[in-house]
């Protein structure tokens, strides 16, 4: 299938993307039909929007820069909307590149929908005692191509992947998700049901630098009130629901909650210090979530 029209969209917030745009200039240079959007998502810190505005004199370069924060999905959407070419090639903009075959390795994919993955990188020296650094390294093996196409559609994510505009503009990003986290595990449900295959292949991004571990718990508990949001919708898509569901059936919600209240406090401490532990990090996902299930029902 012929990939060589390629649109290169950039979702980004608070952060800088001039060095992933310059590299995949640098890759699609001659090779391939080529345009690269960046799309400002109502970034908070003005300097980063400042500092990506070089890119605007670049060659096949278009640089949008949104007023307000629509969301993670809604963004993706706009995107797709801009594009001009047949093949959408979404990357985080916060993302670095260090695939000298990234490019190639798609255009020779076969399939509508191409993921390509995520390598975990940084200096460990620097990022050891990084919450999401650690948290991302203790899932790196089990996130490669293989495991993922073991489960094609649960394990799509919006990070690197490959789509034709067609199947995205039929099937578009639920913009009901305003907050982080879980608009692509949606998408992956919805392509599913619609009969659309993934295909996962070894063609990573570079994941090298990490939110410090008070923002990581607060993204991370943002994502939880989305997912606790959007559960009937993710029924089935989650390991955390099946877990709380498992936990309902035995009637342990109670004990669990009211282990958070007696613990939270202590374990988040831990989890924002200079030690986190990746388990005790799972540990208190579960009990955050049990509790915004507890609070709803009282």
């Amino acid at each position: 299938m012929n990939k060589t029209q390629i649109s290169i969209l950039l979702p980004t917030y608070n952060c800088s993307c001039k060095e992933l745009v310059r590299s995949l200039q640098q890759q699609c240079a001659d090779k391939v039909e080529y345009e690269i959007i960046v799309a400002d998502d109502g970034s908070t810190e003005k300097q980063w929007i400042e500092e990506n505005r070089v890119i605007e004199s670049w060659p096949h370069v278009r640089y949008l820069v949104r007023q307000e924060n629509v969301g993670r999905a809604a963004i993706r959407n706009f995107l797709a909307r801009q594009a001009q070419y047949p093949w959408l090639l979404f990357i985080d903009g916060d993302i670095s590149l260090d695939n000298p075959h990234f490019i190639q390795n798609y255009e020779k994919s076969r399939g509508e929908v191409v993921v390509g993955g995520l390598t975990i990188g940084g200096d460990p020296r620097q990022w050891r005692n990084n919450l999401r650094y650690r948290y991302e390294k203790d899932c790196e093996q089990a996130h490669n191509a293989e495991s993922r196409q073991a489960k094609a559609h649960q394990e799509f994510r919006t990070t690197n992947f490959l789509i034709h505009r067609d199947i995205l503009l039929q099937h578009p990003f639920d913009e009901n998700f305003r907050y982080y986290g879980y608009e692509d595990v949606l998408f992956g449900k919805e392509l599913q049901n619609s009969g659309v295959t993934i295909q996962h292949i070894n063609n990573p991004v570079l994941l090298d630098n990490y939110e410090n571990n008070i923002l990581f718990l607060q993204k991370t508990e943002e994502a939880l009130r989305t997912l606790y949001t959007f559960r009937r919708q993710l029924s089935g898509y989650s390991t955390l629901l099946r877990c709380t569901e498992r936990l309902e059936r035995l009637k342990m919600l109670s004990l669990v909650n009211f282990s958070y209240k007696i613990t939270a406090k202590g374990i988040k401490q831990q989890l924002q210090g200079n030690n986190p532990k990746v388990f005790l990090f799972t540990i208190y996902k579960l009990m955050y979530f049990v509790h915004l299930i507890k609070q709803h029902q009282s």
